[in-house]
């Protein structure tokens, strides 16, 4: 049976018991400039990210950049906080760069993530942070939210629950046998039927709400446990400290068992991230989906799954889990 979405935005009027519906509802966005090959046009599928110009965190998004170039084929739109990035599109043809207000983005800066993606307006939409590198088979997730036919981000199943967040399940009148999948993680993936969505969560965030626990990771969870969500994607952007797994094919993992190696995150430094993207090209083809006791698979073998116990493959599509209360 498929569970019913519903939508909520929250207005200066309005407490969070008393929502009102708000499908379809125009941004007040600003038009960003844009930078890059697309000049003013906005392409139909991008990966999504944002930084400022810290040394650090540029030169780490210039190898998650190196890594999109080389593996896929999608354009990727970078959004600058107060800064134009000091990135050079010639370098990187399909880069489209814009710049956002911190100010825009409410009381936190990971807010500026969901401000990104709404701002973004690509109709299939891929979120990555500067401290990840992607891997040969990411243009798979273009395929899943082609696919995604509910309008909700996806997100993959988080390995640990921080369990950090009862605060949060009370004042949405949530209760914590109530949630509908499991914790995801702040990685998402969307499709243009999720912008009303995310511009909902984007405006409780610009209105005080999640400052605390895990901020816009909190908030997407508790949006989507109040959605009734039952999808998540599989555990796709294991810490890179597990790299190891995909290329020496264990036969059984270490720990996180069910990951799906499509792309590396967690590293800070650019030494570690550097040493990532050049050992993942020497695996390019490599079978990719690590189960618990029979090593690394194809998604397409149908006799494995990515997702955990406790939930099944979805029909939509193999990367997904999908969950029964």
């Amino acid at each position: 049976t498929t569970v019913p979405y519903h939508f909520v935005v929250l207005t200066s009027t309005e407490s969070i018991s008393n929502f009102s519906v708000a499908i379809g509802r125009t941004s007040t966005l600003p038009k960003p400039l844009v930078s890059g090959p697309f000049l003013n046009s906005t392409p139909s599928e991008a990966f999504v990210v944002f930084s400022d110009n810290t040394p650090k965190y540029l030169a780490l998004l210039g190898n998650l950049l190196d890594s999109v170039h080389y593996f896929s084929t999608r354009p990727v739109i970078a959004y600058g906080i107060d800064v134009d990035l000091a990135l050079d599109t010639k370098k990187y043809p399909r880069l489209i760069k814009r710049r956002l207000a911190r100010k825009d983005c409410g009381r936190s800066i990971y807010f500026c993530k969901i401000y990104a993606m709404v701002d973004s307006q690509v109709d299939y939409g891929v979120q990555l942070e500067a401290d990840s590198v992607v891997n040969w088979n990411i243009d798979i997730l273009f395929d899943v939210i082609r696919h995604w036919p509910y309008p909700l981000p996806l997100a993959p199943r988080h390995p640990d629950d921080p369990m950090n967040y009862l605060h949060f399940l009370k004042k949405f009148n949530l209760k914590l046998a109530g949630r509908t999948t499991p914790y995801v993680h702040a990685q998402f993936s969307w499709n243009y039927r999720a912008y009303p969505f995310l511009r909902d969560a984007l405006a409780l965030m610009r209105h005080g709400h999640f400052i605390g626990a895990n901020f816009d990771e909190t908030g997407i969870n508790i949006l989507l446990w109040q959605a009734k969500a039952n999808h998540t994607l599989c555990q796709i952007d294991p810490f890179f400290g597990y790299l190891s797994e995909y290329e020496t094919k264990n036969i059984t993992c270490q720990k996180y068992c069910h990951k799906v190696f499509m792309f590396l995150h967690g590293g800070k430094e650019l030494s570690a991230m550097r040493d990532v993207f050049q050992r993942l090209k020497k695996h390019v083809g490599s079978p990719f989906v690590l189960t618990e006791n029979s090593g690394l698979h194809y998604l397409n073998e149908t006799n494995i799954t990515c997702c955990y116990p406790g939930s099944r493959s979805s029909s939509i599509h193999p990367l997904l889990c999908q969950y029964t209360s």
